[in-house]
């Protein structure tokens, strides 16, 4: 079933596939198009870098650059495919940029990287939810690492319920998934029943339906009310941009401008 992607409403260019019984289409407005000589800027990548840093101050920074923003809202991965293959000219990425590389040829790059460079506009933590039922609350990142890479495969091994463990991550090709692998797997494989979904979102929507699951997302993405944070070290993540080389004009005024909204 492929995912659907939410709506927003900003003077800012979103592409996105409609959502079922979402959004309803409509032209428009003058002042939502874009000036026929207004200067446009592609960011394609992380939906937690669009959710957390790009939407809210989308137009702020529309407004004080002079540049219109077409966002394309989906993975790491992705975005830095597409940065790669000139479809974007900044990519958006919430990991290292090894593991956003790593989560980019999963997605299908076949291309040599060229020079990227990162560029940190904001910072974000990943954690680990649990159902609501389940005693576990706190895990170390070893026991962390031993579930994702299958040595631990029931709760009773680590204080709870003599059941088998589902993991559930974010997509394959997503920089949230490679930076777990990278920073709390040590490099380690996943485990084969662990199971990749389709969209981020969706780990806190498998996590709450399952009494057995748990799964690594952006804090953002947890709904408090359905899941529970396990308490374990901190994991922080960048939220940043990529470019080829060293970003210039509209590009490096966009990267500055993200970073002055971020701090107030």
């Amino acid at each position: 079933m492929r995912p659907t992607r939410p709506c927003f409403a900003l003077a800012t260019v979103i592409a996105m596939a409609p959502a079922a019984g979402g959004c309803a289409s409509s032209k428009p407005t003058a002042s939502e198009r874009p000036a026929p000589n207004a200067r446009v800027l592609r960011l394609h990548g992380a939906a937690s870098v669009v959710d957390s840093l790009v939407a809210p101050h989308a137009a702020a920074v529309e407004k004080a650059t002079g540049v219109k923003l077409a966002v394309d809202r989906s993975n790491a991965g992705k975005g830095l495919k597409d940065l790669v293959e000139g479809k974007c000219d900044l990519a958006l990425a919430s990991a290292s940029l090894e593991a956003t590389l790593a989560a980019a040829r999963t997605a299908g790059l076949s291309a040599p990287a060229p020079d990227l460079r990162m560029h940190v506009a904001a910072t974000s933590e990943v954690v680990f939810i649990v159902h609501p039922s389940n005693p576990v609350r706190r895990l170390t990142w070893e026991q962390i690492r031993d579930i994702h890479t299958g040595k631990i495969s029931t709760w009773k091994e680590v204080g709870g319920r003599d059941e088998p463990i589902a993991v559930i991550t974010d997509a394959a090709a997503s920089a949230t998934r490679g930076l777990i692998k990278q920073v709390v797997l040590g490099g380690a494989e996943y485990a084969p029943a662990a199971r990749a979904v389709a969209a981020v979102a969706e780990v806190n929507e498998e996590v709450a339906r399952n009494p057995a699951a748990i799964g690594g997302l952006g804090r953002e993405f947890v709904d408090p009310a359905r899941v529970a944070v396990v308490e374990t070290k901190k994991i922080e993540r960048p939220l940043a941009f990529v470019s080829v080389g060293e970003p210039s004009g509209d590009a490096a005024r966009v990267i500055e401008a993200f970073r002055t909204q971020a701090k107030r």
